[in-house]
This record gives structure tokens, sequence and C-alpha cells, in this order.
């Protein structure tokens, strides 16, 4: 999938993925209970293929003393992200080209969060530590991944169109689980689903498996 010529071609939305415009909500009260559970707020958070970015805007301009990060490959949406930032006048969110699994960025954070993007990677174990090498001591890692329920969903529900963008997916290729995740990770993965009190979105999309592991 290329995506820089997905955006740049394409009228995309700006829509959050999995549970909607729900997920920047999530998010927080994430950040303000689980990541903050000792009364002060994660100082900055980063975004990994953050896409259009509609979670990062979010959290810029409810936290604006909270540093927000968004990575993703496709130069044209990095571009436009940052002129969205600017208009908005969001000083505290920015912008960068970077790419799973080898990322570029020797910067730490207090949250790294990484929604719908595993899917499209090769090599899941690779940006998994990738991912954990972001995190600071102490802080906190979203994220999601490619399973064999996603795969029997994109085989059995998904359009020609997106079955081929979830190729990898689609043929086994980068399917992991749970306990593998905490074995390439060396901690314990907790569900997220549950930490944000959003167990129905699981219950609903058993296929989107989320857990968040602490540093």
């Amino acid at each position: 999938m290329d995506w820089d010529e997905f955006y740049r071609e394409a009228e995309y939305d700006r829509c959050a993925y999995l549970a909607g415009e729900e997920m920047a909500d999530l998010l927080a009260l994430f950040l303000e209970t689980v990541a903050g559970d000792d009364g002060a707020m994660p100082r900055d958070l980063s975004s990994v293929g953050c896409g259009p970015a509609v979670v990062p805007f979010e959290l810029a301009e409810r936290y604006p003393e909270m540093d927000v990060y968004g990575y993703d490959l496709s130069e044209t949406v990095v571009r436009d992200n940052r002129h969205l930032a600017a208009e908005r006048g969001l000083e505290n969110l920015h912008f960068a080209v970077d790419e799973l699994p080898d990322l570029a960025t020797d910067r730490e954070f207090d949250v790294v969060y990484c929604v719908a993007t595993l899917y499209f990677v090769a090599d899941p174990e690779s940006a998994l530590r990738a991912l954990f090498d972001l995190v600071r001591e102490g802080g906190h890692l979203v994220v999601n991944y490619p399973t064999e329920r996603l795969q029997r969903a994109v085989r059995e529900e998904f359009d020609e169109r997106k079955r081929e963008a979830f190729h990898l997916v689609r043929d086994g290729e980068n399917l992991i689980t749970r306990e593998r995740v905490g074995e390439v990770l060396g901690a314990k993965p907790h569900d997220y689903w549950s930490a944000v009190d959003a167990t129905a979105v699981l219950e609903e999309n058993p296929e989107w498996p989320t857990v968040y592991v602490e540093k």
C-alpha cells in the first residue's frame, strides 16, 4: 500500500478508526486514570502511524501543557497535518515523517500510541520493539495488532479494495497474539478497552484487541 499516493490522490476523510469519534475521549480517560494515576498528567505523547491525526489534534487542544507528536510515513499527510495545526494555533502539536519498524526519532515519551497501524507492517515484532524503545521508563505503550480473528474478517467481510490494503493480514504474514506481544516486550499486556471502560467496543468488534504495556 503506497500511503503517500493514497493521501496525495484521495479526498481522504479526517476520521478516527476503530471506535471512531470515541477514540480521543477514551485515550483522554486513559491519560487521566492509568498513565496519570500518580496525579500527574503525561508530559508528552506520540502517535505512530497517525494518518490524519484526529486523536492527536483533539488531545493537543484539550491538554495545551502536553506536547503531542504525530509520526507517519506519508509526507503528504504530515504536511497537511502541519498546516492544519498552524491554522489552529496548536503550538504543542508536532508532526514528522517516520516509518515502522525503523523509526528514526530518538525521543522518548510518557505515552506511545499506535492504533490501526501494525496491520500494515510486515514485521510486527520489530515494530513492537521499536515502539517500546520510545517509551520513557514508567511510561506506557498503547497498541493493537493483527490477529487470526482479523484475518477472518478481512477474508470474509472486507470488499476487494480493502482486502488488498490489508493483504499482509489477509495472507497471514504478520499475525501476532497477545501472548507473543508480552514475550516480545518482556512485560505484561493489559486490556486497553477494559481500562477505559469500553469493553463493548471489543464485544462488538472482537478483531480489534488493544493492549497497554507499562515500561
